[in-house]
């Protein structure tokens, strides 16, 4: 009997309660569609930019801006619900003493909530103690780091730059090593009544854990090469930076497939990590094939052979063959890795090249040895070469030459990628400088020095435009011209030098008319591009120059425009440029495959 009374009076009360909670006052019309009922939009004053972005983000009404209106009761709450919403939406960029109003407007078709905000002033910081406890209290690149990024008395309370500067303050201390790091304390305190805050930060690092030993696994070359590419001393302060560079030495090496690089914090001991390194050797041979094609050399088939290493000390053999329209050539290279292997190198090299070209022929002989550095952005180049050289222009009598020739190469690149393609430069630039001589008493035909510099820049103007410049001079003094070959003059015209002239088009004539080289010369180019689709691009251009028995020869200027694919592989040029001076002659068109820099 009283299981059967309770349950009628609990469905007396269901029906009840569904006559009470949907009367007509609090619902739109009953009989109404979803199309019949107003459309409901949400007005925020008094705020723009971020204050805005991030106001409407935690506003949940905002989620049924310009949507049907569900109920006046959905409606009214989310509306008063709203006010601390926005409050709290302003505190992370240091607001806290925000008023908000609002109202609820409502017609036949729209319904509108409207907020009105006053931020109110920014809080500043009134007092900023920045505490660094353990072995990181001696360690100059967190006062750095704290000099250059800590918030300052004065600087608004803005949470993001709080944070970030409480992140970079964890990363740099699992970077160098300080593995037990944490906040000892972190807070700030509001002052509403003054619109401060106090920020009080305590980084306890404790100790800094140091490098163990090395170890190394599954490879196929020495010890003794391999500890070589370690920079790092054992018992040295860990630095994440020197396990990258090891492991970019390592990969660029080309001994290996895979490098993995693993501190073994587990197995620490005395605070020293041991470091583990684990390589897969990569195939020893390589074999290249690529057929091409390009204005300057015509058609164009390469054949390369290489033996990644030759022993365990990592002994390198570098061949190639490379058969043209133009020219012809064979090398080999054996190359010995230096002191340190990621940087240095030493080669012994060997070049057969045969060409023949605008009746200009020439068969070239050349042994040499490198001595080749690396630095951060500098590379250093060392080269002592003996050449032999049987040459002739035109239907003059063939010669032959002999020179033993020291030289000396300096570049520098610097650049930047752009951002969504690693194969276009945003901004950046290219230095050279070469420098080479010879004497008589040292195998030479006759005394020569010669000195050539270059230099290419790239500059993003906006998000479509682009810039690029390039110059290039040389000048070279010799005590009898006629007796230096080819390879020891300068020529100019071609592809990267004046467009809309010839490969080694331009230059000093014989009196059979043929290009024989002169003693300086120049090439220069201004260049404007834009992305009119996504790694595509147009261009216009201008170059200057030419090559000259002395400098008060004119030059040589050209015009001309280009499309560029920026391909997998690189940039793909098409150009077609004609020659200003020389009106009555055709349009050149060069095509190219290469990088900006």
């Amino acid at each position: 009997m009283i299981f059967r009374a309770v349950v009628c009076l609990w469905l007396s009360l269901l029906a009840l309660s569904s006559v009470l909670i949907a009367p007509a006052s609090l619902a739109a019309p009953q009989d109404a569609t979803s199309e019949e009922r107003p459309q409901l939009q949400v007005i925020i004053e008094g705020l723009e930019d971020q204050l805005l972005t991030n106001a409407k983000a935690h506003l949940a009404i905002y989620a049924l801006h310009q949507q049907t209106v569900p109920s006046v009761f959905r409606v009214r709450y989310l509306m008063r619900q709203g006010e601390q919403e926005l409050k709290t939406a302003l505190m992370p960029y240091g607001y806290y003493q925000t008023q908000v109003s609002y109202e609820l407007l409502q017609e036949d078709q729209q319904w509108t909530v409207r907020y009105q905000v006053n931020a109110g002033p920014i809080s500043t910081y009134q007092t900023v103690t920045v505490t660094l406890l353990g072995e990181a209290d001696q360690d100059t690149a967190f006062t750095r780091l704290i000099d250059d990024l800590a918030p300052t008395i004065g600087d608004p309370v803005i949470h993001r730059d709080y944070e970030a500067f409480k992140s970079r303050l964890r990363n740099l201390a699992a970077e160098r090593g300080y593995y037990d790091a944490f906040f000892s304390r972190s807070e700030v305190a509001i002052d509403s009544a003054n619109f401060g805050a106090d920020l009080t930060i305590e980084f306890n690092a404790g100790p800094r854990y140091l490098f163990g030993d090395t170890l190394f696994c599954c490879a196929t070359i020495g010890a003794e090469l391999l500890d070589r590419f370690v920079q790092y001393q054992q018992g040295s302060g860990f630095n994440t930076r020197d396990l990258l560079d090891l492991q970019v030495g390592l990969a660029a090496s080309d001994y290996f497939n895979t490098v993995e690089i693993s501190p073994l914090w587990s197995e620490a001991s005395d605070k020293q990590v041991p470091i583990e390194v684990t390589l897969t050797p990569n195939k020893r041979d390589r074999y290249q094939i690529g057929p091409g094609y390009g204005t300057d050399t015509g058609a164009r088939l390469t054949l390369g052979f290489d033996r990644r290493w030759l022993n365990d000390r990592g002994h390198k053999l570098s061949s190639v063959v490379r058969l043209s329209e133009v020219q012809n050539t064979g090398y080999i290279s054996y190359i010995i890795p230096g002191r340190n292997p990621a940087r240095d190198s030493y080669s012994f090299n060997a070049e057969v090249s045969d060409r023949s070209f605008e009746q200009q022929r020439s068969t070239l002989t050349k042994a040499s040895v490198r001595d080749i550095r690396h630095y951060d952005r500098w590379h250093r180049t060392y080269e002592l070469s003996y050449q032999r050289e049987d040459f002739a222009f035109g239907d003059e009598p063939r010669q032959r030459s002999n020179f033993f020739i020291p030289s000396i190469e300096w570049s520098l690149i610097e650049s930047t990628t752009l951002e969504g393609s690693r194969n276009i430069i945003d901004d950046g630039y290219r230095i050279s400088v070469l420098l080479r001589g010879a004497h008589e008493s040292l195998v030479a035909d006759t005394n020569v020095i010669s000195l050539k510099v270059s230099g290419k820049w790239v500059h993003r103007l906006n998000d479509k435009w682009r810039i690029l410049a390039r110059a290039e001079v040389g000048a070279l003094e010799a005590d009898n011209f006629d007796l230096l070959p080819p390879t020891l003059r300068f020529f100019s015209g071609g592809d990267h030098s004046v467009r809309g002239y010839g490969f080694q088009q331009l230059g000093p004539l014989n009196e059979e008319g043929v290009v024989v080289g002169g003693r300086f010369m120049t090439a220069n180019s201004l260049e404007l591009d834009y992305a009119f689709q996504p790694n595509w691009r147009v261009a216009i251009f201008t170059d200057l120059g030419n090559s000259m028995r002395d400098w008060q020869e004119s030059l040589k200027q050209t015009v001309g425009i280009g499309v560029r694919w920026v391909s997998p592989i690189g940039p793909v040029r098409l150009d077609i440029a004609n020659a200003i001076d020389e009106p009555d002659t055709p349009w050149r068109i060069h095509f190219t495959l290469g990088p900006d820099l």
